[in-house]
């Protein structure tokens, strides 16, 4: 049995080789070597029986234009172009992998070593990233370039390479821009996506949603995160209700933010689940295109946008369809300004580094909000109500939320 195994293993391995080497990709040795996990020596004699047959290429492929880096992420931190540029980035107080990460990326989507970006011209540079962008956006049709942007602009730039601000290739701007501060769903729209997702795709999407529609972090810390809450408990007229509340810590700002959980269902859901694993375990590009495409299905299902419309940038249609899951952080902003009576400054230290973000870009107050404060679904309930309930404090909304009524 062994026998067969391992005979199994060796035509495995002289196929992958085979395959590898009638590529465009440039293989080197030491590349193929770690990437099918043998040794360079059997590489090499496994390469030598395949030319012998007739069933590789023989030539000698230059390495200009890959490398080991391209198999071995950490490599690619080791070119010098690359370390240079990490330096400047941690003296200047930013997160290299911010950037680093985006133009790993172009490389190996392009198979191109990062020095080609700055060996020619500018317009070589646009060449290429305009290439990349075409290749990358038919990949990944859900997702912004913005941060690609920022990433190619920043490393052009600290190469003494001069980008026009009205550049079209490499944009300064967000791909975002437009008024979206009152993009919201009401909240039997979130408890019917709740529902929506467990009923579709599993209960582990269900909690995502959940509990991204409570703490509204940025996609890639949400998606990254794990349920390390603590549970505690508020009184409100002399009743105990168990609220959760943990930390997150956003790459982007560099900071810390201390989020509440209130939604007495998504509590029950997290207090039940393992406090060091991720809600969805697997690549993140992979559950971020699956979870955008849930929630877009979702917005077309309660009507917020329709399947077969283009929006365009500026209407909400438009983050609806392009940034679905982005469109849960501005959502969220506006639900918990209604749980607070449009306490701009509470809300803020939740997940904005001043209120003028918040104010202008997720959650703007309007001259129907300065009217609504002071209503309160609890303790000062409307007689007309509506889907978009009003709180004067967080523990009122609490207690709402847990059944109580005044």
């Amino acid at each position: 049995m062994g026998g067969k195994l391992k005979l199994r293993k060796r035509i495995k391995t002289l196929q992958e080789i085979q395959k590898m080497e009638n590529s465009d990709v440039p293989y080197t040795t030491s590349a193929i070597a770690k990437k099918l996990e043998v040794s360079k020596a059997t590489v090499s004699n496994y390469r030598k029986v395949l030319r012998k047959e007739g069933l590789i290429k023989d030539k000698h492929r230059e390495m200009d234009t890959g490398g080991d880096w391209m198999f071995v992420r950490s490599l690619f931190d080791e070119i010098p172009c690359i370390q240079k540029f990490i330096t400047r980035c941690q003296l200047d107080e930013l997160v290299p992998t911010e950037y680093t990460n985006r133009l790993y990326d172009i490389c190996t989507v392009k198979a191109i070593s990062p020095e080609k970006l700055i060996e020619g011209t500018l317009e070589d540079a646009e060449k290429i990233y305009s290439d990349f962008t075409a290749i990358y956006k038919k990949r990944h049709p859900e997702l912004m370039m913005d941060r690609y942007h920022r990433a190619i602009r920043k490393f052009l730039i600290f190469n003494r390479m001069s980008i026009p601000p009205n550049s079209k290739v490499m944009p300064s701007g967000t791909d975002s821009s437009g008024d979206y501060s009152r993009v919201r769903l009401t909240d039997l729209e979130v408890l019917s996506g709740i529902k929506f997702l467990e009923n579709n795709y599993g209960s582990e999407w269900a909690t995502l949603f959940g509990t991204h529609h409570e703490i509204f972090a940025r996609p890639a810390t949400m998606l990254n995160w794990s349920p390390n809450i603590e549970l505690e408990y508020a009184e409100v007229d002399g009743k105990s209700y168990e609220y959760a509340s943990c930390s997150v810590f956003e790459k982007k700002t560099k900071r810390h933010f201390d989020k509440l959980i209130i939604q007495p269902k998504i509590i029950k859901r997290l207090s039940e689940l393992n406090q060091n694993k991720n809600l969805i375990t697997g690549e993140q590009k992979a559950i971020s295109t699956k979870y955008a495409s849930m929630l877009r299905t979702f917005y077309i299902e309660i009507g917020k946008i329709e399947k077969d419309i283009k929006y365009k940038k500026g209407v909400e249609g438009w983050l609806y369809y392009n940034r679905p899951i982005y469109a849960i952080r501005h959502s969220a902003a506006v639900m918990w300004m209604r749980r607070t009576a449009f306490n701009l400054e509470l809300v803020s230290k939740m997940g904005w580094d001043d209120t003028k973000t918040l104010s202008k870009y997720y959650a703007r107050t309007t001259v129907k909000n300065i009217m609504q404060a002071g209503t309160c679904y609890y303790c000062r309930p409307p007689q007309t109500q509506t889907a978009e309930r009003l709180f004067c404090s967080a523990t009122h909304a609490l207690a709402y939320l847990n059944g109580a009524r005044k």
